[in-house]
């Protein structure tokens, strides 16, 4: 599907979730949001103009590219979706972005390598931008740590207990690129699992769909059967059909010798009476 719609916004983090679900389907804001909560999106390439993204739906893997161009804010889905002017991928995509994009501003501190002189106590800073040669150490120490839970597959350890400076904000950093890179970890178990998931949907939908053709080839061989045996039913009963006109003429032809043999039963009674007559006659001639 396609949108496109006005923009005064000149950067896409600036269009926040209240703006989106203000342009467009409540339904389709609401599936949009939880993709994003159940971190089915995957940024391919992202800038403050143009993203590229795709978005694990309920149906299959669809791609997205939105721009931000002369005021109008372009949308393109691989989907069929008729949600206008964004579908719930794109809404699911912008989203992502909101959150990528507020997640990747971080102050980046102004890194002062620290400097060590013969003149003055190795644990004493002598300005803000310095850092303690046991703050350091401690640091050190912390990252062969954080090297091997990494190796292992643990969490970061807990960051030293050093004062606010150089030091602690290089711990923070490691630390939230660790819970991010956790995040993308249990994102990708999540998505291997919805995969594995869908795999054995499919499996089950193509055994379903071979015992269906095995079925319609089977009712296809009794459909045939029963034609046949229609078309023989036919015959019998055209040839029954020919028997019955035969005993109709039959029986025509009976009733017409029936009345010729009652017509010469009548005379053969008439001639019957006559000789009947012809006896009394002669009997009373001899007597005379």
């Amino acid at each position: 599907m396609r949108g496109k719609i006005a923009c005064s916004a000149d950067r896409l983090s600036l269009l926040e979730a209240a703006m989106i679900s203000s342009v467009v389907e409540p339904n389709a804001f609401q599936i949009g949001k939880q993709y994003q909560s159940e971190r089915r999106v995957q940024m391919t390439d992202a800038s403050d103009t143009e993203l590229t993204s795709s978005v694990m739906g309920n149906s299959g893997l669809y791609e997205q590219t939105i721009r931000l161009l002369d005021g109008h804010l372009e949308a393109k889905c691989s989907c069929t979706l008729s949600e206008k002017p964004i579908c719930r991928h794109g809404v699911a995509a912008l989203l992502e972005y909101q959150r990528w994009s507020k997640a990747r501003i971080v102050p980046k501190p102004r890194v002062v390598l620290p400097r060590l002189e013969a003149d003055r106590p190795a644990s004493k800073a002598v300005s803000s931008g310095d850092v303690k040669l046991s703050e350091l150490n401690e640091f050190t120490e912390w990252m062969q740590r954080v090297v091997q839970a990494i190796q292992a597959g643990h969490p970061v350890p807990e960051q030293p207990h050093v004062g606010p400076g150089l030091v602690s904000t290089w711990t923070q950093m490691i630390q939230q690129m660790d819970e991010r890179r956790r995040e993308s970890e249990v994102a990708q178990v999540e998505l291997d699992a919805d995969i594995r998931n869908r795999e054995t949907v499919v499996a089950r939908l193509t055994q379903d769909l071979d015992a269906s053709v095995k079925e319609s080839k089977s009712l296809q061989v009794i459909c045939g059967d029963l034609q046949r045996e229609v078309e023989s039913h036919k015959a019998a009963v055209a040839t029954t059909t020919d028997l019955a006109r035969q005993v109709e003429q039959f029986e025509i032809e009976v009733k017409a010798i029936a009345g010729l043999l009652m017509e010469k039963g009548r005379r053969l009674e008439g001639l019957s009476d006559t000789c009947r007559d012809v006896s009394s006659m002669l009997k009373s001639l001899g007597k005379v």
